[in-house]
């Protein structure tokens, strides 16, 4: 059994909203004008909404998310589901925003994988396990950063909901060196970097052929 990350508990009103600050990276990292796109693990939809593609579909296992999600817009398809089961296709554009740890590593990336259709893209923003020296060190810039961003947000009143109280948790996550061995077998030539603020980031481009 994994252990649970540990982390820092700021004061509420440091508190925000870490995957709200990698949302619009991600989108810039989409191509223009794509046909199809699939958002894993929706959530709220936020994310979803902001695809710009001709048909954008979204997807989450909890039925409570998707029932608000669906309230915010019917410009997306939103389903209930099981991504690792669900009928679905593939898609130009595929996304997972702070989801796939909710999946096991191996069959949820080998998942998003095969819903890219060749040609397409597949970008992820997850969190991952501190269990290395470099991730150690990585906390001794992220901790104060973190406090600091939460601080200015908060004096400008532009501070995130941190986590909406219905939307399943999980304390677990995998380690970087977990997720590149699993990359390199499943979505060779993957960009991963290590960010800020306990996230991970991942960039592929699926092959013509695939």
């Amino acid at each position: 059994m994994r252990e649970k990350p540990r982390r820092l508990e700021l004061p509420e009103i440091l508190r925000w909203d870490h995957n709200a600050w990698y949302r619009r990276w991600l989108l810039r990292q989409l191509p223009s004008r794509a046909g199809s796109a699939l958002d894993v693990g929706c959530g709220l939809g936020a994310l979803a909404r902001s695809i710009e593609a001709r048909e954008v579909t979204a997807i989450d296992a909890s039925a409570r998310m998707i029932e608000r999600a669906s309230a915010t817009s019917d410009e997306v398809r939103w389903i209930h589901g099981d991504v690792l089961t669900c009928e679905l296709g593939r898609f130009d554009v595929v996304t997972a925003e702070a989801s796939l740890h909710h999946l096991p590593l191996l069959e949820g990336l080998t998942r998003l994988a095969g819903l890219t259709a060749p040609g397409g893209t597949l970008v992820v923003v997850g969190l991952y396990r501190a269990a290395t020296w470099a991730d150690r060190a990585m906390e001794l810039v992220t901790l104060p950063a973190n406090a600091l961003v939460g601080l200015g947000k908060f004096l400008r009143g532009s501070r995130e909901q941190p986590h909406d109280p219905e939307m399943p948790v999980v304390t677990t996550a995998p380690t970087l060196p977990e997720i590149r061995a699993a990359a390199a077998g499943i979505v060779p030539g993957a960009r991963i970097r290590r960010r800020l603020f306990w996230r991970w980031s991942l960039v592929w481009h699926a092959p013509e052929f695939h």
